[in-house]
């Protein structure tokens, strides 16, 4: 009996599947012209956004612990990593490479640290969902300065995510326990040298990681565009303009899918969701996340928990400095960017971005680990 209810729950579920593929393979013929022109937009998105704010600091991310930076860099970090989020100092060097490069760089990180064999992959899943933010220049430089053409609104939203990921982190500590003592005993005496293959290695891997983040948000942004073209998202707003929300509905999905998008299409709204937009990332980025931690392997429950929690905590904190004097002239109402326009690029920021990543090479350079040779016992 179980054989049979299996191999039928196994039938029903290739009917599914055939089903949303020929529904999908209708839509991309009916809506071809919108199809092409969502490919279009991502491929712009990927081109003159996320490519150039992304590869410098994922490149430096994949140096830093490759050639064994990381190590050096993380006995510093070691004291107020462990005390505020129970992890290795090494997980400290991963969340500030999350808070200055942006979402994927603090999951390519905790990837990197876990299959070099420097933490544990229950300490590299913890890492993942809380080395979480924006970064500076999607938060100052795009929803700032671009979309609500004022600067304090992205230095808002940059700190609200930031103190998101250690109030998460924190709480995580007490919920899941401290690091994994025995993994970090067995590996403490493992001799500190330098990677000659580093510099290739950090680039090969940089660029293959940012083609699967491109392929994510190219087909995300064909998801969205389709939810336009077939009513989805209009359906929606008319539901939630009929329970008196407004016109959310209509810009919910396109928010929830994708981020670059949605932070444009969540000014209409206002700055709190925006703030729970940037903290919660898009399914797009997830789906990023995942495809780079395929050693760690999050448990996708607890993640997405944590992406909601985190929203939730961004939009908190932002209503709270919204009502603070410093941030009066932030909560004047704006016109924003047009849906249309092209995605703002990271010139409002390149000087604060550009100081940052010279401060992190200096750092890489200044601890190159010299070969030592260390006793056994």
């Amino acid at each position: 009996m179980v054989k049979i209810k299996s191999r039928t729950q196994q039938n029903i579920f290739a009917l599914w599947s055939a089903a949303a593929f020929i529904a999908a393979f209708a839509m991309l013929i009916i809506y071809y012209g919108d199809t092409a022109a969502a490919v279009r937009n991502g491929i712009t998105i990927c081109v003159s956004s996320v490519i150039p704010s992304l590869f410098p600091m994922m490149f430096l991310s994949q140096y830093i612990v490759k050639s064994g930076s990381a190590d050096i860099a993380g006995s510093l970090l070691n004291k107020p990593t462990h005390l505020l989020f129970g992890l290795p100092g090494v997980c400290g060097v991963a969340m500030m490479t999350a808070f200055v490069g942006g979402y994927p760089a603090g999951a390519r990180a905790a990837e990197t640290l876990v299959a070099e064999g420097k933490i544990s992959r229950r300490e590299g899943e913890r890492l993942a969902e809380i080395a979480f933010c924006a970064g500076p220049g999607f938060a100052i430089g795009m929803i700032g300065a671009a979309l609500y053409k004022n600067k304090s609104v992205g230095l808002l939203i940059l700190t609200a995510q930031g103190l998101s990921c250690i109030i998460i982190g924190i709480a995580y500590r007490f919920i899941f326990g401290g690091h994994d003592a025995l993994y970090q005993k067995q590996h403490q005496t493992s001799p500190i040298s330098h990677n000659p293959d580093a510099f290739v290695q950090s680039a090969a891997d940089t660029a293959v990681t940012l083609l699967n983040m491109c392929s994510f948000i190219i087909l995300f942004q064909i998801i969205t565009g389709l939810l336009g073209s077939t009513g989805v998202n209009g359906a929606l707003g008319n539901l939630t303009g009929h329970m008196g929300l407004g016109h959310i509905g209509q810009i919910l999905l396109p928010c929830v899918a994708e981020v670059t998008g949605g932070s444009i299409l969540s000014v209409s709204v206002g700055i709190p969701f925006t703030a729970f937009v940037a903290g919660f990332g898009g399914l797009s980025v997830h789906f990023q996340n995942f495809a780079i931690c395929r050693t760690i392997r999050p448990n996708k429950t607890v993640y997405f928990i944590t992406r909601i929690m985190q929203g939730g905590l961004c939009s908190l904190i932002a209503s709270l400095a919204l009502k603070l004097p410093c941030f009066s002239s932030a909560a004047l109402p704006t016109s924003g960017m047009e849906i249309s326009g092209i995605p703002a690029d990271f010139s409002h920021v390149s000087t604060g971005f550009g100081c940052a990543m010279l401060v992190m090479c200096l750092m890489s350079v200044l601890c190159l680990p010299v070969k030592k040779e260390i006793t056994r016992s």
